[in-house]
Parts: structure tokens; sequence; C-alpha cells
């Protein structure tokens, strides 16, 4: 299988990690998007305006389908390079039920993979690769609450952010 790559050239920058927003991308989510930042949907999309929104607000998409899209655009991998190292962005689903030892496996080389499915939200920095999913952007199976992660590159280096919002906000 041929993938993908693509590169961010900026040293310093940000990128907003979501997945699973099923046709509803939470406006809190939304709001966190300028125009400066990068942002990754790890599939499972299912409206595509949510994409042509997301790349009007933002300097880049990179975007990969899940189980539940088929969009013709799209693969099921991509991988960014960057200043600290390649990020790979898949849905997931065919690593299951070791999600995190089937990637770490299937992608040795990536400093980050970046994978959804599970709709459960998790940062696992235990060992290289790190494996990042950032829950679900919608409504949809959110675990009290819509997630994304942000990922940030400064001359402190990187860092993952976990943003969670509760149902009431």
């Amino acid at each position: 299988m041929k993938l993908n790559t693509h590169t961010i050239k900026n040293n310093f920058f940000r990128i907003i990690i979501l997945s699973d927003t099923h046709s509803y991308l939470n406006p809190l989510i939304y709001n966190l998007i300028n125009k400066d930042d990068y942002v990754i949907h790890a599939g499972d999309i299912l409206d595509h305006e949510i994409l042509t929104n997301i790349k009007l607000m933002s300097k880049k998409l990179y975007a990969v389908n899940g189980n539940n899209d088929d969009y013709t655009e799209l693969n099921d991998v991509e991988i960014i390079t960057t200043s600290i190292g390649n990020i790979v962005v898949t849905h997931g689903h065919k690593h299951y039920p070791d999600y995190h030892d089937s990637l770490r496996r299937a992608y040795p080389e990536a400093l980050i993979i970046v994978y959804g499915h599970t709709h459960h939200h998790t940062l696992d920095m235990t060992k290289k690769p790190y494996i990042v999913n950032p829950g679900a952007a919608g409504k949809t199976r959110t675990q009290g609450g819509a997630s994304c992660i942000i990922l940030s590159n400064s001359s402190n280096g990187f860092n993952l952010e976990l943003k969670k919002f509760n149902l009431n906000q």
C-alpha cells in the first residue's frame, strides 16, 4: 500500500486533532480552530460539509476515511512529516483488539500515531511511537462530552493537550 506523505515546513505549529464527528462537530471545537492551525480528522466524518468548513477555517486539513466513510478523495492512512517527527493518521478500526500494540507494530518509525474509532480519548506516552486518540468530537458516544487534542510545537518542544467539553458546555 502506497502511503501519502505531507510536510509541515513550519518549525512551530499547532494541530487540532479530532475524530468521530458522525455528522456533527461540536461548536466549541470549531471555535478552537484558527487560520494558522493545521487540523487532523481521524475519520468517521459522515458529513462532507464538516471537511469543507474546516478547510475554510484552517491552514490545512489532513483527514482519513473511517469505517463509516467512503470519501474517494480520502485515504485510509496519511503521514505528516514535521520538524519533530512523523505523524501517522488512521481511523484505527483495522487494529482491533490490541490497538496500541498493533499500531506500534504497523508504524514503528512514527513519532505519533493518531487514531479514532473507539470514541475514548487517550494520550499513551509510555513509549514511542506515542499513541493518541482524541475521542469523539461530535455528540455520538462522547463519554461525557466532545473532545479533541491540541498538538503544539514551540521553542520549548512539543506538547499534547486534551480538551474535553462536558455535556453542559
